[in-house]
């Protein structure tokens, strides 16, 4: 991984006790949310934006990379397996947003905040 946006990424994902938070989420409820609208539409419509960007500069492996460490994290602090199955599509499409040089879009505003400040983002 070479990228600095990836590596800071990384970096933050590897911190000691940063998925400590999901230990407490209702998990039920929180992915019920997640399913819903507004939360469902916003994410599909970023992921929509991200995938068709042919200017989008995909790194697969330090993406895949990131989701897997994210997954394993996320579901050693959780417990439950879809919880970490979000993680870590949220975590790739923050990978995917930043990879295409955004910096204010919703991956990076909601999603990638609500992780920084201890909340799973639903």
């Amino acid at each position: 991984m070479t990228n600095a946006h990836l590596l800071e990424m990384d970096a933050i994902l590897s911190a000691p006790g940063f998925f400590d938070f999901l230990g407490d989420v209702d998990c039920d409820r929180a992915l019920d949310s997640r399913d819903a609208d507004p939360f469902d539409a916003q994410w599909m419509a970023a992921f929509d934006a991200i995938d068709g960007d042919p200017g989008a500069a995909i790194d697969t492996p330090a993406v895949n990379a990131l989701r897997e460490k994210a997954y394993k994290l996320a579901f050693s602090a959780s417990g439950n397996a879809d919880v970490a199955a979000c993680v870590s599509d949220d975590i790739e499409l923050i990978a995917r947003s930043r990879l295409s040089g955004s910096t204010d879009g919703w991956p990076i505003h909601i999603l990638w905040d609500a992780y920084k400040n201890g909340r799973f983002p639903c």
